[in-house]
Order: structure tokens, then sequence, then C-alpha cells
């Protein structure tokens, strides 16, 4: 059997350590009592990534509210432009229909012949043609044309 001093990798001094022996326990010098030892676990390590997630998480949940609150807003907005554009197009028809009952057409057809004026059946319609002036095309030498070149790019 091995004695004590030559076993150097065994350390008695940790809460693991306590031995148990026929019911009893038996606790090594270094160990803290009971309370102290519950009180110690009851620390809990935080994570700066998980929390760093959840105000994350936290901040996108506020964003998404306020984004469908403005989108109800929006959907009502157009709800309300689309009732005002068909009240326009009613009062637009309705207007159109005072403004040709409004006159007589042939009425005002009489008005413009007494007037002078020639139905356009009656008017004799000449069409005039003319040729398009062609532009005379220089010819260039192959510097002079890369000199135009040059000037029309830095001009």
């Amino acid at each position: 059997m091995a004695r004590q001093p030559d076993v150097q990798y065994i350390q008695l001094n940790a809460d693991e350590s306590c031995i148990v022996k026929l019911g009893k326990r038996i606790f090594c010098k270094n160990a803290a009592p009971a309370s102290e030892r519950r009180k110690a676990c009851k620390a809990v390590a935080v994570d700066p990534v998980a929390i760093c997630g959840i105000v994350f998480a936290a901040v996108m949940l506020i964003a998404m509210a306020f984004g469908l609150l403005q989108y109800k807003q929006c959907l009502q907005e157009s709800q309300q432009m689309s009732q005002y554009v068909s009240r326009l197009r009613e009062e637009n028809a309705q207007l159109q229909q005072t403004y040709r009952d409004g006159y007589d057409p042939e009425e005002i057809r009489e008005i413009a012949l007494d007037a002078g004026m020639v139905p356009a059946e009656k008017v004799e319609q000449v069409v005039l043609e003319t040729p398009a002036p062609q532009q005379e095309q220089l010819q260039m030498s192959f510097w002079e044309s890369v000199t135009n070149f040059l000037a029309g790019f830095f001009a």
C-alpha cells in the first residue's frame, strides 16, 4: 500500500473530497458549513452574449410593433384615399353630364355658320411636301478626324 506522503495528487481541502464512511460524513478541515455552501451555489454566472441577444430581441419586438402600427395607419389612409377618388369620379361624371346638357351642338353649329365658318368637308386640302436638306459630308484625312475626335473628347 502506498503511504500518504507518497501520493501527491490528492488534495483533501476541496468540498468534493469529503469522505462518507458507514453512513457518517466526515468533513474536511477546510470545508465550509452547509449554509455557506448553499449560498455559494445560488450565484449564477451571466453570459454577456445572452444578455445582448435578449436585449436585441426586445428591441426588434418593439420595432416590429411600431411597424405594425404604421402599417395599420397606412391601410386606413389608403382606404380614405380610395373613397376620396371614388367621390371625385362621381362628381366628375355629374359635372360632365351638366356640361353636355348645358349647350345644344346644333345651335352652336348654326351660330358658327352664320359667323362665316365653313364645314371641314367643303374645304379643299392641299398637301405640300418639301424635301429635307442633305448635309454635305466633308472628306477628312485620318489625322483631321483624330484631332476632331480628341478636340470633341476634351472639350
